[in-house]
């Protein structure tokens, strides 16, 4: 892509000395960097994901630092050849500035969304239409690594870079906990509380295109290992478990979810796994030694589940994304497949 070098005044000193195939091997690792951990911190519920999501954050602010020495070399440049895809690669490049300052209001607090349509879910749409256009704009131009490409220029300028966006991610992350703003407040996933103990207001959502079954009560049956479990049984025996349910739509709660241990139900069980489904079809794997750590909930506060919220029976699964909290169930079954030969995501 040749040797200019850019300009642009609003950059750091050192990334204004970097040549333009430079600046492009640097946004092309923070935007790999952007896509693996947010991938990531949707998968985790357990407290180690908080580094990931320091590490995205970095990365993103990582491509804001960068973008000005983006613009002064190889896109003033493109912009001058008049190329065809050049309004492909303004698409992306568009794209890519939404899909930050969608996450930016997010963490922020500054924006919610609408409705039950979140600024997270409007980021994460963003960044999975923006990957494509990375992939195009990643192959279409390929470029060999040059020697003279990872000279002293390169690791300073990187360094630069990214010292600069951790310093701004940690100043940022000061400055929203000595205000009001509720992203000082994030858990560790970056998800909001919301209505924790207060059931009522609890947001009632589903995963994609799931829709709550109409099936009464009455009729509704549950099977635990080949075994029919009445929901008056249950009822008897459940107990108090309080839990976070985190959403991936970016939203956490506290409740004290009215559960009974799978454990209790499934005693010397020899399986793998066991399979939670959902009347609506809807499935997860889970590890059998982990039945102690997931319960049946039949209500919460002392309260029946409302059919939004998953009755007349759901899963609780703590430390685990709300993703794996399957509404509706109908069938615990045991399993021979390991738990991880399943989709991230469900897809069913």
């Amino acid at each position: 892509m040749g040797h200019t070098t850019a300009q642009p005044s609003t950059s750091p000193r050192a990334t204004r000395r970097l040549r333009a195939r430079q600046v492009d091997g640097l946004l092309a690792i923070a935007l790999v960097v952007l896509v693996t951990t947010g991938f990531a911190s949707w998968l985790i519920g357990t407290g180690w994901v908080r580094w990931v999501t320091a590490v995205h954050g970095i990365a993103g602010l990582a491509v804001i630092v960068l973008i000005p020495a983006k613009l002064g070399g190889s896109v003033r440049r493109g912009l001058r050849r008049g190329m065809a895809t050049r309004w492909l690669s303004m698409l992306f490049g568009v794209l890519v500035v939404a899909t930050l300052a969608t996450g930016l209001l997010h963490s922020s607090g500054l924006w919610y969304g609408v409705g039950y349509w979140s600024a997270l879910w409007t980021h994460i749409v963003l960044a999975v239409l923006t990957v494509p256009l990375l992939v195009w704009h990643m192959t279409s131009r390929p470029s060999r690594v040059r020697r003279a490409d990872l000279d002293r220029r390169a690791i300073v300028g990187g360094a630069s870079a990214f010292a600069v966006a951790g310093a701004t991610y940690g100043a940022v992350e000061l400055t929203l906990r000595a205000t009001p703003l509720a992203g000082g407040d994030r858990r560790f996933t970056g998800s909001h509380e919301v209505a924790s103990f207060d059931p009522v207001e609890m947001p009632r959502v589903q995963w994609l295109n799931d829709r709550a079954p109409e099936t009464p009560d009455e009729r509704w049956a549950v099977s635990v290992a080949g075994s029919a479990v009445a929901l008056r049984q249950l009822a008897d025996r459940a107990r108090p478990v309080v839990a976070v349910l985190d959403c991936t739509g970016g939203w956490w709660t506290r409740q004290s979810w009215d559960a009974v241990p799978l454990a209790e139900l499934v005693s010397d069980l020899d399986a793998r796994s066991l399979r939670v489904r959902s009347a609506t079809g809807y499935s997860r794997l889970f590890p059998a030694a982990d039945a102690a750590r997931l319960y049946l909930a039949v209500g919460y506060g002392g309260m029946a589940l409302r059919r939004g919220h998953g009755a007349p029976v759901r899963l609780v699964a703590p430390g685990r994304r709300g993703y794996w909290w399957v509404k509706w169930v109908t069938d615990v079954e045991p399993s021979d497949r390991p738990w991880w030969l399943q989709s991230p995501f469900p897809l069913d």
